[in-house]
């Protein structure tokens, strides 16, 4: 019989053998990959549309696309369903802008009309207005995803309590842009003006002001009409993402071209009733909206808030 010892000498070298027989994308990661995040490799390795722009810009050899190894590409067989199965999103209205999966409800008048009047048709120039106006031809995420990363590494986020020891101002955005700091609606502001230069309809542009649930704070953002969605701009992320995976954000007031403003409010569930007509009112669930008026530069007032009288309750689907 042999000892234990004499079979581990001939099984040893026999498994050594099957290890290095292995593929070698088994073993290593391609150097395609090295350079870049686990979720691009997972996704082929596709550099975003803002880094190959910067790379043009700073003359810099952009990296091509790579194709994915094939154990990031297993085959699927005819009989098997694929673990995430894609769908079309249905094309949002043209002229409402229902965001963050609200009904959007057109007003007369809201408690921050003299400040959106105020600073909707500014323009801008410099350093900011040549980069904006180097995007018109360019499609219109890139322009988004250059717009959105050249704010947000240009500004730096200040409460206006800080900045001016005032409860809320909205500057101009030639003014963000050259004091380099600012709070949510100037990120917002800015980044709106630059999309304007970059050729980006006006009336696909809007800055809505929300409430923040997870963070239970007032925040603003900007969001744009594109590609068949609502793309939201955020200050806290350089991410561009669609305003209808966004959970956490409830919009209350939400401004446009041409002076037009909306607040928001919510489908309520109904249980199934036959109508004689296709035309039904479904009741809405109105967001609260809530507003801290703007101060003088004299002095810190307390925290009044107003609270806007928002109709109608109900839109015609």
């Amino acid at each position: 019989m042999k000892t234990a010892a004499q079979l581990s000498a001939r099984i040893l070298p026999a498994l050594a053998l099957v290890a290095f027989a292995m593929p070698a994308e088994a073993q290593v990661v391609s150097a395609a990959y090295r350079g870049t995040s686990k979720t691009e490799a997972i996704l082929g390795g596709a550099p975003s549309a803002l880094a190959a722009l910067t790379a043009r810009q700073e003359g810099r050899q952009e990296i091509a696309p790579a194709a994915a190894p094939s154990y990031f590409r297993p085959a699927i067989a005819n009989n098997v369903r694929p673990a995430v199965v894609n769908y079309v999103r249905p094309a949002v209205s043209a002229d409402r802008p229902d965001v963050f999966n609200s009904v959007a409800l057109s007003i007369g008048r809201s408690p921050l009309d003299a400040r959106w009047s105020r600073v909707s048709g500014a323009g801008i120039g410099g350093n900011a207005g040549a980069f904006a106006a180097n995007l018109r031809g360019e499609d219109i995420v890139t322009k988004l995803e250059a717009v959105n990363g050249y704010v947000n590494a240009r500004v730096r986020f200040v409460d206006d309590r800080v900045q001016f020891g005032v409860a809320d101002r909205w500057l101009a955005p030639a003014e963000t842009l050259t004091r380099g700091r600012g709070d949510c609606e100037d990120f917002a502001l800015a980044k709106r003006a630059m999309l304007r230069a970059a050729g980006v309809s006006e009336k696909d542009l809007y800055l809505v002001v929300l409430k923040d649930l997870s963070r239970r704070a007032d925040h603003a953002v900007l969001v744009v009409r594109a590609a068949g969605r609502f793309l939201v701009l955020d200050n806290g992320t350089d991410r561009i993402v669609d305003s209808s995976d966004v959970q956490d954000y409830k919009p209350m007031l939400t401004f446009a071209a041409n002076g037009r403003s909306f607040t928001h409010g919510y489908r309520r569930d109904l249980p199934p009733v036959t109508y004689a007509a296709n035309r039904i009112v479904a009741p809405v669930v109105l967001a609260e909206a809530r507003f801290e008026p703007s101060s003088g530069d004299d002095e810190l007032p307390e925290v009044v808030r107003e609270t806007a009288s928002l109709v109608p309750a109900s839109v015609t689907l």
